[in-house]
């Protein structure tokens, strides 16, 4: 296995899944697209699958409702912990980072 480096292809984000998010999740966002907890949340967040909390948008297709159409993130710098903690928390099938270890 290889050091983790981002190669900004945007699989991890079109993986179809649910990305849980935590309430300092949810003002992290907020905070950075500058709208309140509760925009956010109408905007774009439903309610997790599990029923107990939110979860982020998907668009048709699988993808992130913040994944921009050249792949990016557009709140990267208050993405969830659920991302931050890809691919040492989570892996994704087809990614170039799925055999990456922490370094």
């Amino acid at each position: 296995m290889s050091p983790f480096a981002c190669h900004r292809c945007g699989t991890c984000c079109r993986w179809p899944g649910t990305v849980l998010l935590t309430a300092a999740d949810v003002a992290a966002a907020a905070e950075f697209l500058g709208m309140d907890t509760r925009t956010l949340i109408q905007k774009h967040a439903a309610l997790a699958p599990n029923r107990a909390q939110l979860a982020l948008q998907e668009t048709p297709d699988g993808a992130c409702v913040f994944l921009d159409p050249a792949g990016r993130c557009q709140i990267y710098p208050a993405r969830p912990q659920q991302c931050r903690d890809f691919p040492h928390g989570w892996r994704v099938a087809g990614c170039p980072a799925a055999g990456a270890t922490e370094t």
